[in-house]
């Protein structure tokens, strides 16, 4: 587990991501650290190109004592960031994005994705946002069935709620023991309480 922990940190092998990640460590400890997790789900979400478990599993190893309130923004601005593509595509249309992702629409998981949306709707999209099922096609779809935008941030409240939370909690047991096996350098953590750079 605590090897994943660093994995998840390190955002795999994307430097970029690791590089800025790694430069929020000093900034931890500062009351508006949980809302720029809430920002960086939005921009994730909304971007569909960067994960958010990696930012937000990151966000807690630098400081385990506020994993409550950084998953609660990080669901907050993934969720909204969801209902906002949603709606867009609703609202421009979604045939210029399914044209462009042919092979989406040939996929098999867009198939399975069809018949859950369609026949259960709402709880299939909780379920996605829960599971690590790429939750995209999904969002797309919602948009062709013309879902409203607040029965979308409902469920994905209710599934990323799960998947966050559960992931949050088990960075948050973990960073401990991952900071003791690999050093204090291999993941990026808010100084400790009482140390000589707190409130830098």
């Amino acid at each position: 587990m605590a090897r994943l922990l660093v994995w998840l940190s390190e955002f795999g092998q994307n430097p970029a991501l690791r590089r800025l990640v790694r430069r929020l460590a000093p900034y931890a400890d500062r009351p508006w650290f949980p809302s720029l997790a809430g920002f960086l789900a939005f921009a994730a979400t909304l971007s569909l190109t960067v994960p958010v478990v990696p930012v937000l599993c990151a966000m807690v190893a630098m400081n385990r004592r506020r994993w409550r309130s950084i998953t609660f923004f990080a669901v907050l601005g993934s969720a909204a960031a969801g209902a906002l593509f949603t709606h867009l595509l609703g609202h421009f249309g979604t045939a210029f994005l399914i044209e462009k992702l042919p092979q989406l629409v040939a996929s098999k998981h867009w198939h399975v994705t069809v018949a859950w949306v369609s026949n259960y709707g709402f709880v299939s999209l909780a379920a996605i946002a829960a599971s690590p099922i790429a939750q995209t096609p999904a969002l797309i779809l919602a948009a062709l069935l013309g879902m409203p935008w607040f029965e979308v941030f409902t469920s994905l409240i209710l599934g990323k709620g799960v998947k966050y939370g559960v992931m949050a909690a088990l960075t948050a047991k973990t960073a401990d023991q991952a900071i003791e096996y690999y050093g204090r350098d291999a993941v990026a953590v808010a100084p400790k309480r009482g140390s000589s750079t707190e409130g830098r």
